[in-house]
């Protein structure tokens, strides 16, 4: 009786070992799974944790937010000589190909920064902000995205400036303003200040803005009068004195940050 007893009870050791063996097995890949992808339609946001990926409902793309690169935004509350910016590595599947793209974010801004991929725009900004003495795990950091399709561009080039760590792009058509603007980006030129008439209306390539400056009518100048100095959020905040008064836009502190070519 005894004997068969312990045969009994080995017999039952020997089925559950494996039997736990195999749960933890089953519990330990559950924990590690790919988090599930995001479905959404063009020009709707979405919040991606790194290794998630949001499909874009009707369109052959797919975007994944990797990792962050770099944070070296300036905290809030702390007095920094730079701003810093956010840099973040994603991989856009688009079609058939696959592509690796970095977007970078300024700090000490509340505005989404955006950039031109492949006849789209995606429109973006990252989460949490930091803090003095506070560090942020990568685990922590949420890209939120939107990607719209990029306005038709074609027959000039799109410049993006900087104006006191705002962003604002115009969509240049005059050759002699394009020849100017490539020309302060070889360092050939004293002429920083981009000047235009301001016209009321958003377009993709200038979001958030609610007004774009007319392709046709703009020129880099060296000096231009103090009424049309400003940022491009003191032109959204009083947008009918700017295009009913001072007409055009023309900021000083204006630094040319990229161009791209669609001619």
């Amino acid at each position: 009786m005894i004997a068969a007893r312990i045969r009994k009870e080995m017999n039952i050791k020997a089925y559950l070992i494996p039997l736990a063996v195999a749960v933890a097995i089953i519990g330990t890949a559950g924990c590690s799974r790919t988090p599930a992808d995001i479905q959404a339609q063009p020009g709707q946001e979405v919040s991606l944790s790194a290794g998630q990926t949001a499909v874009i409902d009707g369109e052959d793309l797919r975007i994944k937010f990797v990792e962050v690169v770099s944070d070296s935004r300036c905290p809030n509350g702390v007095t920094c000589i730079w701003q810093g910016e956010v840099s973040a590595l994603v991989e856009i599947s688009l079609a058939d190909s696959v592509h690796q793209l970095v977007l970078t974010q300024p700090g000490l801004t509340a505005e989404p920064a955006a950039k031109i991929f492949g006849g789209y725009e995606l429109v973006f900004y990252m989460d949490p902000y930091p803090e003095a003495g506070k560090s942020i795990s990568k685990s922590d950091y949420r890209l939120h995205i939107t990607i719209n399709k990029a306005f038709p561009l074609e027959g000039g080039i799109l410049a993006t400036f900087d104006v006191v760590g705002e962003t604002y792009r115009i969509f240049v058509t005059n050759e002699t303003t394009i020849e100017q603007v490539f020309a302060l980006q070889r360092g050939e030129s004293q002429a920083t200040i981009p000047s235009g008439l301001i016209v009321r209306g958003s377009v993709p390539y200038n979001e958030p803005w609610s007004w774009h400056i007319d392709p046709g009518d703009i020129h880099m100048a060296e000096f231009t009068i103090e009424l049309c100095d400003g940022t491009p959020s003191q032109v959204e905040a009083n947008l009918d004195y700017w295009v009913e008064t001072v007409k055009r836009f023309c900021p000083w502190g204006a630094e040319l940050v990229g161009i791209q070519d669609y001619r």
